[in-house]
């Protein structure tokens, strides 16, 4: 007797349980794209000024054309005024084909404490969509550039400017070229109600104007 009702309690619970995660996705909301907040800086800004008919470069760290057997990455780092939870990071990127993404966990023993959080191995879509579940808040964003369309041609011309000898010095690499890097989090529960109070006035008003 106990087994015949366990089940269908057991069942009652989980669906209780679904509607309410349900429930809770639903009504969540993308935040307003931190990247565009006043104080916000780029080590190259057309990145992050809104428009995509801008295009920034990457950059390279210094000394690393020097370096013998190298193969550097190059970066572009996007500095908040305040620590943020990001949850999606959308990239507008015309050649980009592998990259990955760096976060600054903040440790006062380091300058820069950057933690992994995601790698691309392979660029199928324009612009990119990246879900991301990073465990701490941050104020500091590295995307590295680990390959793009134009490597091989940046190659090709450093053979034919040393008469066709393989270069075992200089960036191998292609800088990358990026028109957007767009940051988000989730809304917070005072700014979706304000958001809400906002929609429902607009009804109103809306209401009254086909009233006349």
């Amino acid at each position: 007797m106990i087994y015949r009702f366990a089940v269908p309690f057991s069942l009652i619970c989980l669906s209780i349980v679904m509607s309410g995660c349900s429930a809770l996705f639903s009504e969540q909301e993308w935040s307003e794209n931190y990247a565009l907040e006043e104080g916000v800086r780029a080590s190259s800004p057309q990145m992050i000024d809104g428009k995509l008919n801008t295009i920034g470069e990457t950059t390279f760290p210094q000394g690393s054309e020097n370096v013998v057997g190298a193969n550097a990455a190059s970066e572009v780092v996007i500095t908040l005024p305040e620590k943020k939870v990001i949850r999606r990071i959308v990239v507008h990127s015309d050649n980009l084909t592998e990259f990955d993404i760096h976060a600054d966990k903040g440790s006062i023993a380091v300058e820069a404490d950057w933690q992994l959080i995601k790698d691309v191995k392979s660029v199928k879509t324009n612009p990119i969509q990246i879900s991301l579940l990073i465990p701490f808040p941050t104020d500091r964003v590295r995307l590295r550039v680990l390959g793009t369309k134009d490597d091989a041609l940046q190659r090709r011309q450093q053979r034919a400017r040393y008469g066709g000898r393989v270069v075992i010095t200089g960036n191998r690499r292609a800088v990358g070229k990026i028109r957007e890097i767009e940051l988000y989090g989730y809304k917070s529960t005072e700014e979706m109600a304000v958001g809400k109070a906002e929609d429902k006035r607009e009804e109103e008003l809306d209401s009254l104007l086909d009233l006349e």
